[in-house]
């Protein structure tokens, strides 16, 4: 399998969690224990704890902290691929993630069927609102081991194993010693939870899943493995209660209430423990069910009250799978003295509880939550022994969102199976790329997923991609603000392959481009006024968040996603090479000549840095019909810039007579530079109310002396790429003039060296991928 890095769904969560001041103190605590891997897992843990009040959240930090510092920077993981739900909609959609490496004592299981509880339901929904996204349900899980630690006794690869409900647990306290895990305050559930090892629990909607020995089951060979998916959840949830309560046994006479995918279950279960059964139901029609295809002794109607004053002190024991409110003073009626009444469903609304009810016949009321491993195990043999499995409607992966709707109406006979082996296929929006795995900012190959085309999304073939030095500082997370796995890349140009329905401004086979900004909020000030890039919930085109909680890959890729008004035409006559760093370094120069009014002949501008922005800055600005002055450090570089790029003048900065000849002399200075330079000298060269506009951003603060901006009524600036249709402007003036970039077209296999020498200055003038030619997927 493919090794990635880890793809994280809960950052969303992370951000509103850290915003919280009542809250960040516990941020403190990862990186003063400076655990490994990424201290978002951590903080999604402990948030976890404090969403549903948990006392144990000192006891969850220290495990988690130690767990992730005793697996360090070995930390690895393997791409996986399922289905998840984005939001409280549930709906489920294709999703590209990640599993931990097979540990020491753990198995690596190829799912091959997995069912479809009514839990699942209530989780991808946020029912319990406990729900960590994006979610990929399912913990009915049967499959076959495909991969074992080197300490893993209990299997082999190619065994049937199944994964229920729990993956892990503390194995120290009482529940754990008396095999109950299921109950363990600090069992981990197999998803919409998080490991001790920091990663959030992804379920069987996927083609893998990673779980300790000691939490599968094998499944023995003489049970269908679709059938007995449910078992793992709906079978021991059954069995448990019939074993721990007593009523398993011969002359015990047992009611289900509920023939649904816990009940049918449930009957087989009883019946093959000798007891004599009677099913509870509120609908006649199922009664032919009951006693005919599972074998009940008994059917009542518990809407008719002669059936069930019939019944009355009858039944030792009573198991409610019924999750809908419902009455329980009638089904307490129906049990003997000493008997019990096993509630499995969790109803939205509290039960009414007539205490006298109980007293008068020491009658008692009790709940059950599946069981401990070992009971499981035990359930599977014993359902294996005795033919028991569950009904069930094998559906595709596909079907699953519909298959939601029915369960959710109780229209399903009696339990969904999910064919994971034969129908859970990467979508064709499988996505290939170079990402960035850590801070040494080491690109390497990338599979992941790209949303489907929305309504109004376009969908491009990337053909070209810039790298600006944005990327490189982002690959080594030099803001410290990264999140990984990142596939930089924001001056994408391709050719559209697809539009939504929508879609109105493009069509397939367009020449389009990408910018800075992937998605912003259209209703601020700044998006009304057509400067997204500065709208404060703006999503970056790589590194940043979208909508759907899915982080944004870059065009370090081969095809991008990106809605229609956040793309940009290109004018016919430009080579697209060429023109792919106009989408970031073009902008970047272009919107404060024209914001600042510096694009009008008789003006002099000058240009500090003649490297990927400078030399694109003097091009405009020529353009723009203004007197422009190169301002470098490097004397070589003149001759390149008033010879070939078109310059007036070149200055050294380093010259103090080239300087003091040029004070005062211009209108306004582009400062292109990201190192640390004194400021003083270029403010000397402008005039009265002249400006220095910063599109460079040194890692380190620069010395900003006062005074001559006080005398001169000057003032220093910045500027970042603009807004849409500003860039949109600035490519068909780029068409209009013939300006593109001068670049160094590469292979996606030199990315790596092109970083190097970026970070050194030894380019001329812009490194672009050559990806649609270069950027092939690995085996």
């Amino acid at each position: 399998m493919r090794r990635v890095s880890n793809v994280l769904g809960i950052v969303s969560w992370l951000v509103d969690f850290v915003s919280n001041q009542n809250y960040t103190h516990r941020l403190d605590l990862v990186s003063v224990n400076e655990a490994k891997p990424n201290p978002i897992f951590m903080t999604s843990l402990i948030g976890l704890d404090i969403a549903i009040g948990s006392d144990n959240f000192q006891n969850r930090t220290t495990m988690c902290i130690c767990q992730m510092e005793r697996l360090g920077e070995k930390y690895q993981s393997v791409e996986a691929f399922g289905w998840a739900a984005r939001d409280s909609s549930g709906h489920l959609s294709p999703f590209v993630f990640s599993r931990r490496e097979t540990g020491e004592e753990e198995v690596r299981v190829k799912v091959l069927y997995c069912g479809v509880c009514h839990s699942d339901l209530h989780c991808l929904k946020n029912e319990w609102h406990s729900s960590i996204y994006p979610l990929v349900p399912g913990h009915e899980i049967v499959g076959e081991v495909a991969e074992i630690g080197r300490k893993v006794s209990k299997f082999s690869i190619g065994d049937k194993i199944g994964v229920g409900c729990i993956v892990d647990s503390c194995r120290a306290c009482e529940s754990c010693r008396e095999d109950q895990e299921n109950y363990c305050t600090k069992s981990v559930a197999t998803y919409n939870g998080v490991h001790y090892d920091g990663t959030v629990n992804y379920g069987g909607y996927s083609d893998h899943i990673v779980v300790d020995e000691c939490y599968a089951v094998k499944i023995p060979h003489t049970l269908p493995l679709a059938s007995a998916a449910p078992l793992l959840c709906a079978g021991i949830s059954m069995y448990s209660p019939m074993k721990y309560f007593g009523l398993a046994g011969q002359g015990k006479h047992i009611g289900i209430v509920g023939l649904g995918g816990l009940g049918h279950i449930g009957v087989r279960f009883a019946k093959a423990f000798g007891s004599k059964v009677t099913v509870v139901s509120s609908t006649a029609g199922k009664s032919k069910d009951a006693l005919e295809n599972f074998g009940a002794d008994g059917f009542l109607v518990s809407t008719n009250e002669d059936q069930m004053q019939a019944a009355m002190g009858t039944m030792d024991g009573i198991i409610d799978t019924v999750s809908a409110s419902h009455p329980i003073l009638p089904l307490v009626g129906l049990l003997k003295p000493n008997g019990k009444l096993v509630l499995l469903g969790a109803t939205e609304k509290p039960f009414d509880l007539h205490a006298f009810s109980l007293i008068l016949g020491r009658k008692s009321i009790a709940g059950s939550a599946i069981g401990g491993i070992k009971e499981t195990q035990e359930m599977i043999n014993f359902a294996a022994e005795h033919g028991i499995k569950a009904e069930i409607e094998t559906i595709s992966m596909e079907y699953v969102n519909t298959a939601m709707d029915r369960l959710a109406k109780g229209d399903v006979r009696y339990r969904f199976v999910i064919d994971i082996a034969n129908t859970l296929a990467v979508p064709e929006t499988e996505a290939f790329g170079l990402a960035a795995k850590d801070e040494s900012g080491v690109l390497s190959p990338f599979r992941f997923s790209r949303r489907e085309t929305g309504e109004k999304d376009v969908r491009l073939k990337v053909l070209f991609c810039g790298i600006c030095h944005t990327d490189v500082c982002m690959a080594k997370n030099e803001w410290g603000f990264t999140t990984y796995p990142l596939v930089p890349g924001h001056e994408i140009v391709g050719v559209v392959t697809e539009v939504g329905a929508k879609v109105t401004k493009f069509k397939a086979g367009d020449k389009v481009g990408v910018g800075y900004t992937l998605s912003s909020c259209r209703s601020c000030d700044t998006c009304t006024d057509d400067q997204e890039n500065h709208c404060p919930k703006m999503i970056m085109t790589s590194g940043g968040k979208y909508y759907d909680d899915t982080m944004t890959y870059g065009g370090y890729s081969d095809h991008l996603v990106c809605e229609e008004d956040y793309i940009i035409r290109i004018p016919e006559n430009l080579p697209l090479d060429a023109a792919a760093p106009l989408l970031c370094a073009g902008v970047t120069v272009y919107s404060p000549l024209k914001y600042h009014g510096l694009d009008k002949p008789g003006i002099h501008i000058g240009v500090v840095g003649q490297g990927g922005l400078g030399h694109v800055a003097v091009k405009f600005a020529k353009a723009m019909g203004t007197k422009v002055t190169v301002i470098s450090s490097s004397e070589s570089k003149r001759d390149e810039a008033i010879n070939r790029l078109g310059a007036d003048l070149f200055l050294v900065s380093r010259d103090p007579e080239e300087m003091k000849d040029a004070m005062g002399t211009m209108d306004g200075i582009i400062d292109t530079v990201s190192a640390t330079h004194p400021l003083l000298p270029l403010l000397g060269l402008l005039k009265y109310k002249g400006k220095l506009i910063m599109v460079g951003a040194p890692d380190k603060p620069l010395d900003l002396p006062a005074l001559p901006l006080i005398l001169g009524k000057k003032m220093v600036v910045g500027s970042m790429t603009g807004g849409i249709k500003e860039s949109q402007e600035m490519v068909d003036f780029a068409g209009k003039h013939n300006i593109t970039a001068d670049i160094e077209l590469i292979s996606a296999d030199d990315v790596n060296m092109a970083m190097e020498r970026l970070e050194k200055g030894d380019v001329r003038y812009r490194f672009v991928i050559d990806v649609a030619n270069t950027m092939k997927p690995t085996p």
